[in-house]
């Protein structure tokens, strides 16, 4: 009897907490609070109830505790109901009542969303006026909540129904998500788009916009580089502009079509212009971007190392070794240009060239002393090869029996990787795989370079490489439309760390590429992944997306991929990578002359310092921590010219690491 009290002088105190719903500044109506206390209250109550229906003394109490056991679960589901459509009408709301431009292009939805909101903001109302628990979560709120659900699910999926047709003209937009997709459409401003821009293109900061934001003009990379857009098939290139008239996902899409033509146009008259500079001006000059002097360089090595062949072919025994001298001169050059104080951008060219230039020179190296005579021999057919293709009138890659056409994605000066022997072989089977419409699945250690050896050899080709960090929160729809993007945008995907996905979703997933590859290999326009048909990106005939899994082995919480889904990637071990090698180019390329001898001793001082020191959380001597205290010594070298190299870095290795140390090392 005391129970039952207790419990009815309870409730008839209990109030909901409801309060004002601010948006931008004014009251938009009523919400309930959180209300973690009255769930508890319920919980212990039904409990109580329980254990009384139970006892044998309920006799005469037992029809009010039925009563009230009734009234109790009630609350239970008219809660849990009104909390789910109060999340969705705030996150609908939001849209449909904030932005006019989406009011107009989804009236039918709009109109729906607003007896809805009529309706929900009545309840609210009736709430707030009389807010005991037991009096406003009864049956008839549950229905119409219930009801209310229903509706709003509708909406939400018309919503989701809009924002697919916008994704699939311009399916860049599949790399960003609802929200911010709806403040682009959402807003009449089209400078709006600014903000995403790093995730819709591989390295685009922003859009030159011209007055009064009727055109685009260029593109401007994170590093401050930029280019004008120009138009094509005029020698020399004229500057055009994108206009920027209609759809946001219409104009966008003449922006990126812009910027591969306006590419290939200043691609194609750096390449040519590179026969008649000297090598030094060509680099600096700014009408050449850092694109360019990598792929042109490249270009006309590739003819150069043929043209030593075809001598040699010819009976003079020594082409390849003057080759080999012509190629270190010039990067002694560059060694030297890399002193001069020269602007941001400049340096970081030609860092980034001579990375590459580092790797060419090596390669001559290596056929000089392996006696290697002739084009057709393997070390040299399987290096990837830049040519410009006259009949195609395009740059064209070849890697063994891969065949690629350049991308034309703007890159910026991204930066490039050391390229060891270990990324050559990482490289050969991933174009190798993506010959066969495969995918390539790096796996080892971290700090290997599994995913940034996969983003370095998209630049290499100028193709957009999203890199998508898996967990347990994606599952088989996010994964679709991820692929759905990848294959409409012709870009490639890296799944990091693939095998965190739960199992359920990968064999899902793994339809879905299968698919995907059939299309590719039947070269079929378009592919059903399970959200209706999508058209495959293609280049020339050939379909440029590609999809890359990066696995670190034998970690606790991953699963053991399926069958059916390995045998779609390529495996590519990797191991850790030439520490020495690395440290010894990117000093080469901060110029240092004694790069070799400094690298050992740098190199050594890290493998003792792994050893030797105890062991602490926060102490990296990976491949990471070296990279940045390389980039510093750069720096210290250009302010103190005059200082011994060795002291330069000595200098810049006790002050990234002294600082961290624990007391007793």
């Amino acid at each position: 009897e005391k129970e039952i009290y207790a419990i009815e002088k309870c409730w008839s105190t209990t109030e909901l907490d409801v309060r004002e719903y601010k948006k931008d500044g004014q009251v938009r109506g009523h919400v309930l609070g959180a209300a973690e206390e009255i769930n508890l209250q319920l919980e212990d109550h039904l409990l109580n109830l329980q254990t009384m229906s139970g006892s044998r003394f309920v006799g005469r109490y037992a029809q009010k505790v039925r009563t009230w056991e009734k009234t109790l679960n009630m609350v239970v589901e008219t809660l849990d109901v009104w909390y789910n459509v109060q999340r969705k009408w705030m996150y609908l709301e939001s849209i449909f009542i904030g932005s006019e431009d989406i009011r107009m292009q989804l009236p039918e939805e709009a109109k729906k969303f607003d007896k809805i909101n009529k309706e929900f903001k009545t309840i609210m109302k009736t709430t707030h006026e009389h807010p005991v628990v037991v009096k406003a979560a009864t049956q008839k709120e549950f229905d119409s909540l219930t009801e209310m659900g229903d509706r709003l699910d509708k909406c939400q999926k018309s919503l989701t129904d809009y924002l697919d047709t916008k994704r699939n003209a311009f399916s860049r937009f599949y790399f960003i998500s609802d929200d911010e997709l709806l403040s682009v459409l959402g807003s009449s401003d089209p400078t709006s788009i600014q903000v995403h821009m790093l995730k819709l293109f591989d390295n685009v900061k922003e859009l030159k916009f011209g007055s009064g934001a009727a055109k685009i003009q260029g593109m401007i990379s994170s590093e401050k580089e930029g280019f004008d857009l120009c138009t094509k098939d005029v020698t020399p290139p004229e500057k055009g502009a994108s206009p920027v008239e209609g759809a946001v996902e219409e104009w966008m899409t003449l922006v990126e079509q812009a910027m591969k033509d306006s590419l290939k146009v200043i691609s194609k008259t750096g390449i040519f212009n590179y026969a008649n500079a000297a090598r030094s001006e060509w680099i600096l000059d700014p009408d050449v971007l850092g694109m360019v002097t990598l792929a042109g360089s490249l270009v006309w090595w590739t003819w150069e190392v043929e043209d030593a062949f075809r001598a040699v072919k010819q009976g003079d025994k020594h082409a390849m070794k003057t080759l080999e001298a012509r190629l270190t001169r010039q990067l002694n050059e560059l060694v030297a240009m890399v002193r001069q104080d020269l602007n941001k951008i400049n340096r970081k060219k030609v860092n980034t060239l001579l990375i590459i230039d580092v790797h060419s020179r090596d390669i001559v190296d290596s056929f000089i002393r392996e006696s290697i005579l002739n084009a057709k021999e393997f070390a040299w057919e399987s290096q990837l090869r830049f040519y410009w293709d006259r009949d195609v009138d395009d740059c064209v890659i070849k890697q063994c029996t891969g065949f690629f056409r350049y991308g034309y994605e703007y890159m910026g000066l991204n930066g490039r990787l050391v390229i060891t022997p270990l990324t050559d072989r990482c490289y050969m089977t991933i174009t190798q795989a993506l010959t066969f419409k495969l995918g390539g699945s790096p796996a080892g250690p971290a700090g290997t370079g599994k995913t940034e050896t996969v983003k370095d050899l998209a630049k290499s080709l100028a193709l957009p490489c999203f890199v998508i960090n898996c967990g347990e929160g994606l599952d088989y729809k996010a994964m679709g439309s991820i692929f759905s993007g990848l294959v409409q945008v012709g870009a490639w995907g890296c799944f990091d760390e693939f095998n965190r996905i739960n199992i359920e979703v990968l064999s899902v997933v793994s339809a879905q590429l299968r698919s995907i590859q059939n299309a590719l290999i039947y070269d079929n326009p378009t592919c059903d992944i399970g959200n209706g048909d999508i058209r495959v990106k293609r280049v020339a005939g050939f379909a440029t997306c590609g999809f890359f899994i990066t696995m670190n082995p034998g970690y606790a919480g991953r699963t053991e991929l399926p069958d059916n889904l390995k045998a779609l990637f390529r495996p590519v071990t990797m191991i850790v990578p030439d520490l020495q090698m690395i440290c010894e180019i990117m000093l080469f390329s901060e110029g240092f002359e004694g790069a070799k001898v400094l690298a050992r001793k740098m190199t050594v001082l890290y493998k003792l310092s792994k050893e030797q020191l105890s062991k602490q959380y926060h102490y990296d001597f990976g491949l990471r921590s070296l990279k940045s205290v390389l980039v510093m010594a750069g720096g210290l070298k250009r302010q103190y010219s005059d200082l011994r190299e060795d002291i330069v870095l000595m200098r810049v290795l006790r002050d990234s690491n002294m600082p961290k140390y624990v007391f007793e090392d």
